[in-house]
């Protein structure tokens, strides 16, 4: 197959680079003289009229701006052969170097290879595959966007084609930030042009609108059946696979929060199917068959990662009369067969559980694939020896690591990318699929994430090779932007020093925990100590050339105008959590009550400004959410500016009302009985006697539960809380939970009892924080602290219960609730990670893990 364009004339000199993603495997200039496509110009190509929109997008995206030179081309079709000796003949003796008859005999040339050859007057693109014409069209763009000269290109010979058979991205759209079908074609489009040929949508278990389970992703943003048909029909348009990643074991958390649901899982709340439990596989073999009316890809991918809770409890017995291995293949077996039941040939499975098993590994289906993750920056990776020794397929998997950080990571995802793909390359892997991750309700801007899958791209078609980096980011900038000036590259810059340098002196992926943490949540001078704010003055000064360089590419005609716009917001946030830090800083020295009136003042003028920069910020939050999102996952996130802000407004009340600094966690401590039964799954009752004198307005309680709690007052049933640590949306959303107690008290003695469970085999703690405001005005609390009496089982003797403190000792902080509202506490997303820890660590390192969260609290770690 060809495209030949003729009637070019020669029109100047360049000596400009050549900016090309993914780098061709060769590619020479032939001359200096620059080629220009004139009105002239003839387009000739033996290509299927049903494929003539990849010639007509190609001119489409190379006039842009030119739109009536564009209508005038006429598309010539020719049926004739045009003579490939001369053509090969040439490309040996450009090349001399290649042995291209081997290079023609290769599968991947014969799939997805092109080559471009120019002469004086016209360039021809040859590939043998339709997606090898299409790739061709995309590399001569790329040329052509190498020159400023418009409508002008340097002549080139290109001999191109991939190492990768696979070269993906894995697009996490359940953590709240569920993309639009635009915007998802988009991405689909835009990364096609960089050669990337799969995308993975994350996790459609539970993002997809089953029919006879309207519970699943509702108000999350699941897609209909009609939306990912369209998508799929879209990718397929422009050769990439669409491909779900179905939860077919673990991450069920999401679901299995719902009542309706328990009896599929280990226990309520559990992150893992039961595998003892026939009728799973049922619910697996309808969902899957669903999926197929939409995904018609060979490919499916079972996941089967990190699927913690299998064999805990409702599975116990079956995982330990046949072993946890067996349980697992048999597993792994019958889901892999629906999948092939249903149509699709290539099954994908990730390597962290079934690696473990060597039993597993030697009788998985010899053709499933194997993906396996890693997103450290290790160069070497045992793992993959074991795989390839047992001659099984598999892919690898690196991370643009964005998650829970306000900006991607450039050289972490550099370095683990680059890694990971040619140790990959190197064992004989079919490809690698990079992943973004949205943990915690993905706050993270989602088209920042476009930087990591591009470079991805370059990896994926040249495993093999030294990656020149500042060559990409200089293409990256001419080829996604437009711009050739590289003093723009300084944005970029900038960001890297920030997270390579540590320059705000937080983890990068602790960002979002300390941002949002109250910012006046102590008063001592280790807490002054620890807010580390040097040489915040060069950065902030840092940021603001950021900001002014994106205010001038803003008023500039580039491409992907919109990403200016959310590098200049990560900029602004950065900005704002500096001078958040700084006034906070100040402030713990510093008395509402009796403090200087002249230094009140300027307090208040601070914290003026605070909230005008944070009422902007979200506000541009949830604009450019909303421009690539569906609105429903933003409300948490939004919610977490709220309580920002109203701690700021606190606090100018109480500089203008003179009173004292209160700690503004609540005082509940979080209590357990002992940490006798770690490692195993067990109950504890908790009890605390209220007595009330007088009528009742209203009576709420907030409980923390670990991890599965169900209150009862006066041995009626009020409510359940679950509690775990996840990485999922629906279980972070519901962690904690207020209760309306009215109903079920009385004047007189009130025994309010928790019946907690802990699944994880921490050490089964709740906090307890409630109100009660009296017929009076009077406020009664309900606080869990060292009064409260627990038990292991029901009738036994009920005994003094121990106390890991208050928030946010352990926890994380935990503000007062607003009860009137129905809106629970700010938290950090670490609210549960201290007990599921617990549970993970050798019980021989608990007193360590204690003394670790006790510094943590101490040095400020978790807010």
């Amino acid at each position: 197959m060809y495209v030949i364009l003729e009637n070019l004339r020669r029109d100047g000199v360049s000596d400009k680079e050549l900016c090309l993603i993914p780098k061709p495997r060769y590619v020479k200039k032939t001359d200096s003289s620059l080629l220009k496509v004139t009105e002239k110009l003839t387009v000739k190509s033996d290509v299927s009229e049903n494929f003539h929109y990849i010639i007509e997008e190609f001119f489409a995206a190379l006039f842009m701006n030119h739109l009536k030179k564009y209508e005038s081309l006429q598309l010539e079709k020719r049926s004739e052969s045009i003579s490939l000796r001369s053509i090969f003949s040439h490309v040996k003796k450009n090349f001399p170097e290649i042995d291209f008859d081997s290079i023609r005999e290769m599968d991947l040339w014969k799939t997805q290879g092109y080559l471009i050859k120019c002469d004086e007057t016209s360039i021809m693109v040859y590939s043998e595959s339709l997606k090898g014409i299409y790739y061709g069209l995309q590399t001569l763009l790329q040329v052509c966007k190498s020159v400023k000269v418009q409508f002008s290109l340097v002549p080139v010979i290109i001999v191109d084609y991939p190492q990768f058979l696979i070269r993906g991205v894995s697009d996490d759209v359940s953590r709240g930030q569920t993309p639009t079908i635009e915007n998802l074609k988009k991405f689909l489009k835009d990364l096609s042009h960089y050669k990337i040929n799969h995308y993975y949508l994350v996790y459609m278990h539970d993002m997809y609108q089953f029919r006879n389970h309207p519970e699943i992703g509702k108000n999350r943003g699941a897609y209909s059946k009609e939306e990912i048909t369209e998508l799929y029909r879209y990718a397929k348009k422009y050769f990439v696979e669409l491909v779900p990643i179905f939860q077919t074991i673990g991450h069920w958390d999401n679901i299995l929060q719902n009542k309706i649901y328990w009896n599929y899982g280990e226990f309520p709340g559990s992150n893992s199917l039961n595998i003892a439990n026939q009728e799973i596989y049922y619910l697996l073999d309808e969902m899957i068959g669903e999926l197929r009316e939409s995904f018609k890809s060979d490919y499916f991918h079972i996941a089967a990662d990190e699927s913690w809770d299998v064999g805990k409890l409702a599975s116990k017995n079956y995982v330990e009369n046949n072993g946890l291995a067996k349980a697992y293949l048999e597993h792994y077996k019958k889901v892999y067969n629906l999948a092939k039941k249903h149509g699709y040939k290539k099954i994908i499975i990730y390597h962290d559980i079934l690696c473990k098993y060597d039993e597993i590994l030697e009788n998985l289906p010899k053709d499933i694939i194997i993906m396996y993750w890693n997103y450290s920056t290790k160069k070497t990776h045992k793992i993959l020896e074991k795989i390839k020794g047992l001659e099984l397929n598999f892919v690898v998997s690196p991370s643009i690591l964005d998650y829970n950080r306000i900006f991607p990571s450039l050289s972490k995802f550099e370095e683990n990318i680059i890694n990971l793909t040619r140790y990959g390359y190197q064992k004989g892997a079919l490809g690698e699929i990079t992943s973004s991750w949205g943990d915690y309700n993905n706050k993270e801007i989602r088209e920042n994430i476009y930087y990591g899958f591009i470079f991805s791209s370059e990896m994926g078609w040249n495993p093999d090779k030294i990656v020149d980096l500042p060559r990409f980011w200089r293409s990256l900038m001419v080829l996604f932007f437009g711009v050739r000036n590289i003093r723009y590259l300084e944005i970029f810059s900038i960001f890297r020093s920030i997270q390579d340098k540590k320059r705000l002196h937080v983890r990068e992926r602790s960002y979002y925990n300390h941002f949002f943490s109250h910012p006046y949540t102590k008063k001592s001078s280790q807490y002054r100590k620890n807010i580390k704010i040097r040489n915040y003055d060069t950065l902030i000064a840092d940021l603001d050339s950021v900001l002014s360089l994106c205010n001038e590419l803003m008023t500039m005609e580039i491409d992907h105008k919109e990403q200016i716009r959310n590098l200049a917001f990560v900029a602004k946030h950065m900005r704002f959590f500096c001078m958040k830090r700084i006034h906070s800083k100040k402030m713990v020295s510093f008395n509402p009550e009796k403090g200087n009136i002249k230094f009140a003042a300027i307090y208040l003028k601070e914290i003026e400004k605070l909230r005008k920069w944070l009422h902007d910020l979200v506000e541009q939050h949830q604009s450019l959410w909303i421009e690539c999102a569906k609105k429903f996952g933003f409300k948490p996130i939004e919610q977490k500016y709220l309580w920002l802000d109203t701690f700021y407004t606190d606090m100018v009340s109480k500089i203008e009302n003179k009173e004292p600094w209160e700690n503004p966690n609540i005082p509940s401590e979080t209590i357990y009985l002992d940490a006798k039964h770690r490692h195993s799954v067990y109950n504890t009752y908790y009890k605390k006697e209220i007595s009330i004198r007088e009528g009742i307005k209203s009576a709420y309680i907030q409980v923390m539960a670990g991890n599965f709690a169900v209150i009862r007052v006066n041995n009626a049933y009020a409510g359940n809380v679950i509690t775990k640590n996840s990485l999922n949306y629906v279980t972070n959303l519901y962690n904690l939970k207020i209760i309306n107690i009215k109903p079920l008290l009385n004047i007189g003695k009130n025994t309010l009892v928790i019946e907690n469970s802990d699944f994880e085999g921490g050490i089964c703690p709740v906090n307890v924080y409630g109100e009660i405001v009296l017929d009076s005005g009077e406020k009664q609390e309900i606080i869990s602290n060292r009064s409260w009496k627990a038990n292991r089982t029901k009738g036994a003797e009920w005994k003094k219960v121990k106390s890991l403190g208050r928030p946010p000792r352990f926890i994380g902080g935990l503000s007062y609730p607003d009860f009137t509202n129905g809106i629970v506490s700010s938290k950090s997303s670490y609210i549960a990670q201290f007990n599921f820890l617990v549970g993970r660590i050798p019980k021989l390192f608990y007193w360590l893990l204690k003394i670790s969260f006790k510094l943590f609290h101490r040095y400020g770690l978790i807010e």
